[in-house]
Parts: C-alpha cells; sequence; structure tokens
C-alpha cells in the first residue's frame, strides 16, 4: 500500500509517494499552473504513480495535500464579496483593532484594510452579555432586511460575530437559519463555530478571513475531488492543518482559514520527525522555494505553535501591520525569497533581491517560458551551483546563457560589475534577507542560534544553507531524502487530528472542577467522534490538554497544560504550578500571590502518526559516487573553479567529502563551500559541517 503527500507552491507543486511496505519513496516536481492549481497536483500525481507503476484505484491508501490556496487568497484579495454582520454599535471594530499602531514614530504609516468594506457591514439590534445571558433579543425583522439589502448588492459570503457569542451561539445560529432562508446560495461563518474564544476583534478578524476564502476554497476542492473520481483513487483525501495536523476536507471546506499555512506547517513536522529520530534537541527548519523561505524553531521534536498569526503585513517584521488569524498556526517567520526572486538595482543603484517572485509563469529568465528579469535561481546557475542539463533530474533544461545576459544588462552592466560578481551579489543578498529572518526570530524567542542544527529542504534551501548558516554562526546542517520535496513528505508524518477550544474565564482561587470536567467532555467527545468518521478507532484517539492563562491584570495568556482524567480539587495546585513553570519559561519571572485566570479550555484530539520507514535504494559503492566536475564560484576563490559533483543516489552511509563539492539528487543540491565537511549518517541523511566566521 502507498500513502501520497502534495503540495502545492507558489512555483512547484510537489508530490510524495511512500511504499509502506518496502520503505521506498518516490518522488516529483512539477511547475504550479497558477490559473488551476489542481491540473498541476493531479499531473503530478498521475506520472510518479505511472512511472512506479502504483494503481490509484486499490493501492493507494492516503493521499495528504496542502496548499497555498487560502493565504494567497488573503494576500491577493481575491475572494469572496463578503459582508459582516455584528452586534449593533459595533460596526467598525474591524478598523478600530486594538485602538494601537504598529510604529508610533510612522506619520504615514498605512493600517491593514479590512476584508469588508463598510458598507458591508451591518450593526443587527441582539445583545448578549459576557455571562451569556440575552439582554436583546434577536431583532429577525431588521436581519431579514439586513440579509436581503446585501444579497441586492452583490455579496457572496456572510460571516456573523456577535459579542460574547462564544458563551451563548443562540443568535448566531438563529442568524444563520435566517441567512439560508432567505439567501441559500450565501456562504455563512459563524464567529461561535470559526474561533470560539473572547476577544471580539480577533474573532471577528478571523471569522472574516474564513468566510472570505470559503466560496474558493470549496470550488478548489470540489475540483480537486473530481479530478481525483477521474483518475479512479481509490483511497482516502485528506488536507494538512496550519498547526501540523491533518483533518478531512469537509472540515477544510467548512473552515479554510484552518488550512492557511498547511504546506509550510508540513515542513515544520518533517523538521521535528528527523530532529526526534536523530536525537537532535534543537532545530532550525530552513524551507526555501521557489517563492518563499519559511523558517521554523524547533525544540524537544515540538515545533512551536502560535496564536498570535498575522497575514498581508503592511510592515514585514513588526506585529500589528496585518490582519489577526486567532487560529493555532506553528509559528514560522516567511519572507518572500526563494528561487524566482527577482533582482534588479533600486533608485540608488543598490541591488535588491524579491520580495516579488517571478513564480512559475513566467518564471526565471533561464527557464525559457517568457521570463525576463534576473531571479535568485539565474544567479545560482551562473555561479555554478546548478547543472543546467539536471535540473528536476534532466527533466527541464536551463538556458545559462539567457541568465547571463538578464544579469549583465540589468545589473552587472548599469553598476559596472561583471556577471559573476553580479550574480554573487543576488545569492549573497538573499540570503542575508533569510539570515536577518532568523535573527528576528530568534531574537523575539531570547535565543542564540549558535547551538541549533539547521535542516534545509526546499528546491532552493540546500543551495542556499551553507551561506546562510555561516551569517547566523551555525555549524551544522543536514539535508534529508529528497529534500527538494521534503514539505510533501512532512505529510506523511503527520497524525489525523482535530483541535477544540471554549473561553470560560475563571479565577484558579474560584476553581471549578465540575464545569471544568463538562466543557472537556464535550470537546473530547466531539474529537472522537470526528476522528471515528474519518476511519480511527476510539482506543486509538489520544488526547492533549492545555489552557490559555495568565496573571489577572495581564492583557495575553500563555499555554499552560492540563492534566488528563477527570479534575478534582486537588488539581487546582498542579494547575497552577503548570502556570508557573510556563510563565518563568516564556518571561523569566512568575509570582505565587498574583490572582491567576484560566480564560480558553482546550484540546487536541489525534489519531496515531504514522510510522514510517525508509529503505532508500543506493549504491553499497562510493567509488561511482561522483560524476565529475565543473566550474563553481566561491568568495574565497573570486572566480569559477573545477568543483567534485557527487550523485546523491549513490551515496552510501559512512561517505564523507571535504567541500568545495557539489552533491545532486533530482529536485534539489547541495552546496558544500571551503572549509566545509559533508557526510552521510545512518539514514541516509546528509550532514555538512560549517565552518564559522561569515565571507
Amino acid at each position: 500500500m502507498y500513502r501520497i503527500g502534495c503540495d502545492i507552491g507558489g512555483t512547484f507543486t510537489d508530490v510524495v509517494v511512500w511504499d509502506t511496505e518496502r520503505g521506498e519513496v518516490h518522488a516529483g516536481k512539477v511547475l504550479t499552473t497558477p490559473d488551476d492549481p489542481a491540473r498541476a497536483a493531479i499531473d503530478g500525481i498521475r506520472t510518479v504513480c505511472a512511472e512506479q507503476g502504483i494503481r490509484l484505484d486499490s493501492e493507494v491508501r492516503h493521499l495528504i495535500h496542502g496548499t497555498t490556496l487560502v493565504i494567497n487568497t488573503l494576500i491577493q484579495r481575491v475572494g469572496a464579496k463578503t459582508a459582516l454582520l455584528v452586534t449593533e454599535g459595533f460596526r467598525d471594530f474591524l478598523e478600530v483593532g486594538r485602538g494601537s499602531r504598529y510604529d508610533n514614530y510612522d506619520i504615514n504609516i498605512d493600517m491593514p484594510v479590512p476584508l469588508v468594506p463598510r458598507r458591508w457591514r451591518r450593526g443587527i439590534r441582539e445583545r448578549v452579555d459576557a455571562g451569556g445571558v440575552v439582554r436583546t433579543k434577536l431583532d429577525e425583522r431588521q436581519a431579514r432586511q439586513a440579509v436581503r439589502a446585501l444579497v441586492k448588492d452583490g455579496v457572496e459570503a456572510i460571516a456573523v460575530c456577535f459579542l460574547h457569542s462564544f458563551r451563548n451561539p443562540a443568535h448566531e445560529h438563529r442568524m444563520r437559519e435566517l441567512i439560508r432562508k432567505e439567501a441559500p446560495q450565501i456562504e455563512v461563518s459563524l464567529s461561535c463555530e470559526v474561533v470560539p474564544e473572547i476577544r471580539e476583534y480577533e474573532r471577528a478578524s478571523t471569522t472574516v478571513a474564513n468566510s472570505f476564502a470559503l466560496p474558493p476554497t470549496r470550488r478548489y476542492l470540489a475540483n480537486f475531488g473530481e479530478q481525483l473520481g477521474k483518475l479512479r483513487f481509490g483511497g482516502e483525501f485528506l488536507m494538512m492543518l496550519s498547526h501540523g495536523g491533518i483533518t478531512t476536507p469537509e472540515v477544510a471546506a467548512q473552515f479554510p482559514i484552518r488550512i492557511l499555512e498547511s504546506g509550510p506547517a508540513a515542513g515544520a513536522v518533517l523538521g521535528a520527525f528527523l530532529g526526534e529520530q536523530l536525537n537532535y534537541p534543537h532545530i532550525l527548519s530552513f524551507d526555501m522555494g521557489g517563492s518563499t523561505a519559511k523558517s521554523c524553531l524547533i525544540d524537544d521534536c515540538k515545533p512551536q505553535v502560535t496564536k498570535e498569526f498575522e497575514v498581508a503585513r503592511m510592515a514585514r517584521f513588526k506585529k500589528g501591520s496585518g490582519l489577526p488569524v486567532n487560529l493555532p498556526v506553528i509559528d514560522m517567520l516567511e519572507i518572500g525569497a526563494g528561487g524566482g526572486s527577482i533582482a534588479g538595482l533600486d533608485q540608488m543603484g543598490l541591488l535588491t533581491v524579491g520580495p516579488l517572485s517571478a513564480g512559475a509563469a513566467p518564471g526565471p529568465v533561464c527557464y525559457g517560458r517568457g521570463g525576463t528579469q534576473p531571479t535568485v535561481t539565474d544567479a545560482d546557475l551562473v555561479l555554478g551551483y546548478l547543472d543546467a542539463g539536471y535540473f528536476l533530474g534532466g527533466g527541464m533544461a536551463l538556458d545559462r546563457a539567457a541568465a547571463e545576459t538578464a544579469l549583465g544588462e540589468q545589473i552587472a552592466k548599469p553598476a559596472k560589475l561583471t556577471v559573476l560578481a553580479a550574480a554573487w551579489g543576488v545569492h549573497n543578498i538573499v540570503d542575508e534577507n533569510m539570515a536577518n529572518a532568523a535573527r528576528v526570530l530568534a531574537v523575539e524567542k531570547g535565543i542564540e542560534l549558535g547551538p541549533y542544527t539547521m535542516i534545509a529542504f526546499g528546491g532552493a534551501g540546500p543551495v542556499h544553507a551553507f551561506n546562510v548558516c555561516r551569517k547566523l554562526g551555525i555549524r551544522r546542517f543536514l539535508v534529508p531524502h529528497v529534500a527538494g520535496v521534503a514539505s510533501a513528505f512532512g505529510f506523511l508524518v503527520a497524525p489525523l487530528s482535530f483541535d477544540f477550544i471554549r473561553t470560560y474565564i475563571l479565577k484558579l482561587t474560584d476553581f471549578e472542577p465540575n464545569t471544568l470536567n463538562r466543557i472537556y467532555a464535550e470537546m473530547e467527545e466531539e474529537g472522537r467522534r470526528l476522528l471515528s468518521q474519518a476511519g480511527v478507532p476510539r482506543e486509538q484517539v489520544t488526547i492533549t490538554r492545555s489552557a490559555d492563562m495568565r496573571y489577572a491584570l495581564q492583557g495575553r495568556e500563555i499555554d499552560v497544560s492540563i492534566p488528563s482524567g477527570r479534575l478534582g480539587p486537588e488539581h487546582r495546585e498542579q494547575i497552577l504550578n503548570a502556570f508557573s513553570t510556563a510563565h518563568m519559561q516564556k518571561y523569566n519571572w512568575s509570582h505565587p500571590d498574583l490572582e491567576v485566570m484560566g480564560v480558553n479550555w482546550k484540546i487536541v484530539a489525534a489519531g496515531p502518526r504514522p510510522q514510517l520507514t525508509l529503505n532508500h535504494r543506493r549504491s553499497a559503492a562510493t567509488g561511482s559516487a561522483r560524476k565529475g566536475e565543473r566550474p563553481v564560484y566561491f568568495p574565497e576563490f573570486n572566480e569559477l573553479r573545477p568543483c567534485p559533483v557527487y550523485d546523491r543516489y549513490q551515496l552510501a552511509p559512512g561517505f564523507s567529502c571535504d567541500g568545495p563539492a557539489v552533491i545532486e539528487e533530482r529536485e534539489s543540491t547541495v552546496v558544500i563551500g571551503p572549509g566545509g565537511t559533508a557526510t552521510v549518517d545512518q539514514l541516509g541523511n546528509v550532514v555538512v559541517s560549517v565552518p564559522t566566521g561569515a565571507v
């Protein structure tokens, strides 16, 4: 039996097929089709399965999929015409937000524009207080009139976010019934279902984002399912969640906001899996593809998860400059730095790289698909890091002469540089951009990156990892098998899971175990029911409890583990101690005499994680591993020099070589600079030692 992972990126669509019996992995990479992303995915799946003689109708157990569709829909603002219904008097809180500025000293600051224009935001007469008591009944006549007016104005989706609906959702549920009676074609999202927790602004922003992406996501998933049907796919189709779990397409279609970061999350999941296998406690995952680069800190084999996530920031590294999404997301820093990142000169004649990308269409100049602006891939080709005849395993020829011409005419000549110097400048600047992003991530977490091991993947990650590590002071990086399609591979090691949250504000001095037991029991039963529907036996379900807690006068909560089983009065002290420990770890202080509040009570219901065993076919001898040599540029030499090139598929455990060297596989290339050493460990990973000190 086989399992398939499929990841649609901005430039390439990656497919990985894992043979669960033999432990063998097969991979494929095709250009993304922006006009219809599902087309490239289906073509990639069909091609890899045909090459390996795999029958989709009977031999594939699972197909796990991730996509950038939702986040691209929000960033590009190409979603549905969305309206927002709120409690009367609160029409403008999407623009008011938290009432703060992300940069107090910028007089020309641009705040994020709401996804819903003011004319489509309507206040409805109703009121529920903080305790869940109805103070003003829902005015159904006014509500119907508002819906009719919005439909007449061309609205396609409606988000509903009434005050305190997380405590009493009755009015939101009734509002949905009224919308369906007036306009059954309209998609509806309720905040009490999307994110049933305190804080109206974040709750409304998340619900609006869900509504905005709902119609295009439903169409996409329906189309994808239809195409799978034409292939006579007989297995189970699943989707990757932003926090690293897996869910059904039905849940993804109802809550598309939960698959916002599904593709990048898979890379972090794979990094955590490899860290556990290799006993690396501290990992920086580095995923550089065609359009973006993503970094994630992984400690104790667990990616950090955050709920303070923003989409479409006005300023790249400034919190508060984007649209908040209040759902668990693997904490990653993502920047516009990839193989397709466009290079050029600014008005001052300085070299810039990104964030704009040539994407898959037209792509870099060397692709020969109509691109005219030089990119990082063009620079890497000119520097000798890429083989023009072995890109995608020889499936796509690159035009080195065209890349040289573009770099020469648009960068080298105006800047009075040689083409090699211009190419190295592009390569080095994009490395500095990525290193700077990792530094920001480390500073925010208060950690030193020196002891971390980088796991580099994505089509361009292993090409740039050596130089990025030198800039960060990281002394070792690891490149897994099928590194070029590692995010798709990460889908295969993630468990099926669902997360739930309920707001119930409680002082721990007034600890009420009976109420908490009821809340947890309801969420756990719902989790087991959904997992059972997805084919997970109830006895194999694991429940992980946690809570968002804070001191009484704090503005933000921290995540705290909660004991399993039935809670009693004796657990109060245990929960307090867990909070103090978590607070000390995050802020380096705690205070035993301050009042502690529990705000949100959460669970993650998960099935068993797939047991992944790998059997990479390779030659027993390494004498044939050297493919030859080619001219490669390194700044230490300031010229192209002959460099040995090795075939990744012929490297056995124990193999070692000194840099400079290049190791090639079909979907990616590992570049080892002077002073570095590459070895192959017992699992077939390439481990590269990096000298200290940046060049």
